[in-house]
């Protein structure tokens, strides 16, 4: 049996795609997804992917955030079609942080059927580093790499809507 500190803490979807949990701390978090498809049609099955907190009360490391957004992901990626778009734009600075803390989740926890594709764009001192991620066989993979390749050189800005 696995240690309580690696499981996830009991989530709840609120509506498709949306999902809350509270941490060890009382912090409530939201998860959610929204579909690429309004802005890019030919993003079928593409989301962008965005984690929320309420309140800036400080915490510790707690592993279980982690083990949370991690099975709410899994889950995302049962369907092999799924895309998801992970964009750390730099309005507080924190960008580096938050993608370096991603991609070591995805690093640990990836067990060789999901690829990513990372770019950044850089505008005066505006930052965005964006990521695409998709199951190894999705069968859009090329299609999805091309348009993510695309948006990165032409209008970026676009996706952060």
């Amino acid at each position: 049996m696995a240690s309580p500190s690696l499981l996830p803490y009991d989530y709840e979807e609120i509506v498709a795609l949306n999902y809350e949990f509270v941490s060890r701390d009382g912090i409530r978090y939201h998860l959610y997804f929204t579909s690429m498809e309004v802005l890019y049609p030919e993003m079928v099955n593409t989301y962008a992917f965005n984690i929320e907190r309420e309140g800036t009360a400080p915490h510790g490391i707690d592993r279980r955030i982690a083990a949370t957004v991690i099975d709410i992901l899994r889950r995302f990626f049962k369907k092999v079609e799924n895309a998801m778009i992970m964009v750390c734009d730099s309005t507080d600075g924190k960008q580096d942080k938050r993608r370096a803390l991603f991609n070591r989740w995805f690093n640990y926890y990836n067990d060789g059927t999901l690829s990513s594709r990372s770019a950044e764009v850089r505008e005066g001192f505006y930052e965005l580093l964006v990521s695409i991620y998709y199951k190894n066989n999705n069968p859009n993979k090329r299609q999805l790499i091309k348009v993510f390749n695309e948006l990165m050189s032409r209008d970026i800005y676009e996706i952060v809507i």
